[in-house]
């Protein structure tokens, strides 16, 4: 049996707990055998040792909300799926980053489809469903274009029999006039009439102007459609009941069928006994908020989206807390490409508030940040502690979603040796990933 040594680490662990100086984590057949204070190596006898002299040693990170990770249908609208050599990479990148488990929340991925993912990566993929009647239609009123017969007919039930850990992501951009519309489905018609090619921003201002955050018909502004249109170079090119067209016919159709989505799938979670994973945004808030007053497990995913104002998503956070939901937040593409988020404004005073949970990466288009970067500046800025910040992306989604990642999201003797090696003083600098007791990143490139 190979037994391997972290050496000389600086171990964080858990919530609360302070960071332990100088440990040996000592890994042997797949599970943490034990914890010690730093020993020489030439105690270890023919171990193989990893230094971690001055490095940070935490659990492998357990991400509850990411597309584009296994082969199929590409988000809850279910869009065509990615190339297979994609979703490969999307892995890989998640990896590099310290991710050790991802659930897809792509929403209409089979069985067979997750496991041929699972059997092509080291990182381990488990499967949310969203394939429930009102979702299965919204999907195919807004694209569908990657459901096949087979992704039809594997519904929420039976995704959960044949393993899925929740049902998820119920709801999701492209459904519900999200980010998924602001950087996909509106650009590309946009471009399509009028061979302009606009940023996700550019076509966010337009789809507020003409349907306002909470997607409303009754929200149309033609002022603001005006100033959309000159400031996206569209002048001219689109009038504004062009764009009200456009828009509204982009959103609108499946909008209602989306919402009453969440509610459906929301019952079917709690019969099936597993969590439920939903769009939370301002279009979405009240069906949010009335699920949460129910008794299934509910998790409010990226409870800082950039629809909402920061006072009204801190009150609804609260409230939502009050009520026994957990409340996620996302890395988004905050600190990186920024195509829609404008900083990490909210995200800093949803930590600084105390009301996080879970955090995640989302997916932002394929421009996420990782969340060791998020956790690297939040606790730089101040705040939030590090060891609570880690288990918000370890044991904290362990203990949300039972089934997504056993045994894993703690360094503790006897869990199972998913565990990230990193740079204390850039905590998103990975230098080792192991996965089950295996190296399976050295020196920040895949083994």
């Amino acid at each position: 049996m190979t037994t391997t040594v972290l050496h000389g680490g600086d171990l964080v662990d858990r919530h609360g707990v302070e960071v332990g100086v100088g440990v040996d984590v000592v890994v042997s057949g797949g599970t943490i055998r034990e914890i010690v204070p730093t020993r020489p190596a030439g105690d270890y006898g023919t171990a193989e040792l990893v230094d971690a002299t001055g490095k940070l040693v935490i659990p492998g990170l357990i991400n509850n909300h990411t597309h584009g990770t296994a082969f199929g249908p590409l988000f809850p609208s279910g869009h065509e799926g990615l190339p297979h050599e994609q979703v490969l990479a999307n892995l890989d990148r998640h990896l590099l980053e310290g991710t050790t488990t991802v659930l897809c929340v792509d929403g209409f991925v089979t069985a067979e489809a997750l496991a041929r993912t699972d059997d092509a990566h080291p990182v381990t993929v488990k499967l949310a469903s969203c394939n429930t009647p009102a979702c299965l239609e919204a999907a195919t009123i807004a694209d569908g274009g990657g459901l096949a017969d087979e992704n039809r007919a594997f519904t929420a039930q039976r995704a959960v029999r044949d393993g899925a850990v929740a049902l998820g992501e119920i709801g999701a951009g492209h459904t519900l006039g999200g980010g998924g519309a602001s950087y996909m489905y509106i650009p590309a018609e946009v471009a399509r009439r009028t061979g302009v090619t606009i940023t996700p921003r550019q076509s966010n201002a337009l789809k507020v102007a003409v349907l306002g955050r909470h997607i409303s018909a009754s929200a149309f502004d033609r002022d603001a459609v005006e100033e959309a249109l000159e400031a996206a170079g569209l002048a001219g090119k689109l009038s504004v009941e062009d764009t009200r067209e456009i828009v509204s016919g982009i959103i609108l159709p499946a909008f209602d069928i989306a919402l009453a989505g969440l509610t459906e799938a929301a019952e079917e979670a709690r019969v099936a006994g597993v969590p439920v994973l939903v769009h939370n945004a301002a279009a979405s808030m009240t069906q949010v908020a009335g699920i949460a007053r129910t008794d299934v497990r509910l998790i409010a995913g990226h409870s800082n989206h950039s629809s909402f104002e920061l006072r009204e998503a801190l009150a609804h956070a609260e409230r939502l807390k009050e009520l026994g939901a957990v409340v996620d937040v996302s890395t988004l593409d905050t600190f990186g490409a920024r195509r829609l988020t404008t900083g990490p404004e909210l995200l800093y005073a949803m930590f600084e508030a105390g009301l996080v949970d879970t955090i995640s990466t989302d997916y932002a288009g394929g421009h996420h940040d990782a969340i060791l970067l998020a956790i690297d500046h939040a606790t730089k800025a101040g705040v939030v502690t590090l060891p609570d910040a880690i288990a918000m992306a370890t044991e904290n989604v362990a203990a949300a979603i039972p089934g997504i990642a056993p045994g894993r999201g703690r360094i503790v003797p006897g869990a199972v040796a998913d565990i990230v090696v990193t740079d204390p003083a850039r905590l998103d600098r990975v230098g080792v990933v192991m996965i089950g007791g295996a190296v399976v990143v050295r020196d920040g490139r895949r083994v």
